[in-house]
């Protein structure tokens, strides 16, 4: 194994680590599902990146950390990957790994609420939205009542007075 053993967590539990994929990216599942769905025991980063379909940026991050906690290891070999650049890192399922998969087939699984808990940060986001939408129109009406009220029309001036009046414009 190619690794910085000193920062290796082989120490957690499968229930701990089973914890840490519930609370973290869904990005380390899918590559641990990547792994046990493989023709082989041994995939270079393109090629788990473009299965897990994880953004290139954070694709090492993930690595990373499924190596620290002691799932995967680094083979120290390098593999062109097709699209030109530097060739690829080979990674592998440790035992730990291979053994957590097996004997724990719901790790692969996304955890009951991930859904909901999506579904919740879609409508949060949304609600963000329309109370953006609502303040800009609110600053437009605000801009078409000054200028109603500028105008000497007594009758404008009277209507655009109720109005204000009986608005809540805050």
């Amino acid at each position: 194994m190619v690794s910085d053993t000193s920062t290796t967590t082989t120490d957690l539990t499968p229930d701990e680590i089973e914890q840490k994929l519930n609370h973290g990216s869904p990005h380390r599942r899918n590559l641990l599902g990547v792994f046990d769905a493989a023709e082989t025991d041994q995939l270079n980063t393109s090629t788990l990146r473009q299965r897990a379909d994880i953004p290139t940026g954070s694709m090492s991050h993930h690595l990373k950390t499924l190596e620290r906690w002691g799932l995967i290891e680094d083979t120290g070999r390098r593999e062109y990957s097709g699209g030109g650049g530097r060739k690829a890192r080979v990674w592998q399922l440790t035992a730990d790994g291979r053994a957590l998969i097996d004997e724990n087939p719901d790790v692969l699984s996304p955890p009951a609420g991930a859904a909901t808990a999506e579904r919740v940060t879609a409508l949060e986001n949304r609600i963000e939205e329309l109370e953006r939408e609502t303040r800009q129109r609110r600053e437009t009406i605000i801009d078409i009542l000054q200028v109603l009220t500028a105008t000497h029309d007594d009758a404008t001036q009277q209507k655009v007075t109720e109005i204000v009046n009986n608005a809540d414009l805050s």
